[in-house]
């Protein structure tokens, strides 16, 4: 454009030369770089000031006394008492729970996603506390116990369960002098976990790279059963365990479930109705309350939602 509608300014003799507009040319591409730069880096600024503040929030917080306070193994009787539960004020996510788990009962939580199962949980480890209502284990309420005293005797298996690095039996012991090899190889073997390890390489002394991410979903979810089981937990909370693993491992892990439940208080949060029909009861949520309760055969009379989810699934599973 320059060229064509400036030609005659541009040339010898004239006051603009080529020498010089490529000059000019060039010290504004100069001048704008930097500017640029700075700009773009505008965004960057923004996360870095909010990550900042979280920081500095975080670094505020008040910190919890360590308890190394030792209570005796828990019988297992857990208690929900017209508990009610809000992340933000006003905004109640638990509306009125009440549960009661005897020892050695399993008590399966279902529902859609965002009914409440997880914030049950949640409340249960104490990792929040309850607005009101109360939450007992063995008639003590667990507010009167310090975090790590109430977690002692108590487990969970999450849905992507997390590994660190290290060896497959470190893993299960998390290098607790309490809990001999002989107690993490027995633990491996009553899940199962033998069948499906005993062709790696080094066996349970196989190296593990942090998360697990050389291993199976099924391997992972094994290695996270027997470390519950070596820990032998009172209260054990399955949360999804399922959900992530293919049919080929399936049964095997179903069998280690029932391993893991014996003489254990259980939750189970789960999707799959199919895998919490033979529990000792069924607690329907939606929206925050419980909307059904009762074992696989009594809501199934009732033909309510626990029936038209389990049918739903069902029909899935056929087509």
């Amino acid at each position: 454009m320059i060229w064509y509608f400036g030609g005659g300014s541009i040339g010898v003799g004239s006051f603009v030369t080529l020498g010089v507009l490529y000059a000019f040319v060039d010290y504004l591409n100069r001048l704008f770089q930097p500017i640029t730069g700075i700009v773009n880096q505008l965004p960057n600024l923004e996360k870095a000031l909010v990550a900042g503040e979280r920081v500095f929030e975080l670094l505020e917080e008040e910190g919890r006394e360590v308890s190394d306070e030792r209570i005796p193994r828990y019988k297992g009787n857990v208690s929900f008492e017209h508990v009610n539960f809000a992340y933000k004020e006003g905004e109640y996510v638990l509306k009125d729970i009440n549960i009661e788990a005897k020892q050695g009962e399993t008590v399966a939580l279902v529902g859609h996603t965002g009914s409440g199962k997880s914030s049950i949980m949640n409340l249960l480890f104490r990792y929040y506390d309850v607005k009101e209502g109360r939450i007992t284990i063995d008639g003590t309420n667990i507010n009167d116990l310090e975090h790590q005293t109430l977690r002692q005797h108590m487990a969970i298996v999450l849905q992507d369960p997390y590994l660190f690095t290290g060896t497959i039996a470190s893993n299960v012991s998390l290098n607790n002098p309490d809990i001999p090899r002989e107690k993490v190889e027995k633990a491996l073997k009553d899940v199962g976990a033998d069948t499906v390890l005993r062709n790696l390489e080094n066996g349970y002394d196989t190296e593990v790279i942090e998360k697990g991410s050389t291993l199976s979903s099924g391997q992972r979810q094994l290695i996270s059963f027997a470390r519950a089981l070596a820990y032998d937990p009172a209260i054990l909370i399955l949360d999804e365990a399922t959900s992530s693993i293919d049919t080929e491992t399936e049964a095997i892990i179903q069998e280690a479930m029932d391993v893991l439940k014996k003489g254990r208080t259980t939750f189970i949060i789960a999707h799959r109705l199919s895998t919490i029909k033979n529990a000792d009861q069924i607690v329907v949520l939606d929206k925050g309350m419980i909307v059904e309760k009762g074992n696989h055969e009594e809501l199934m009379q009732q033909k309510g939602k626990y029936y038209q989810m389990y049918e739903l699934q069902k029909g899935k599973q056929a087509s």
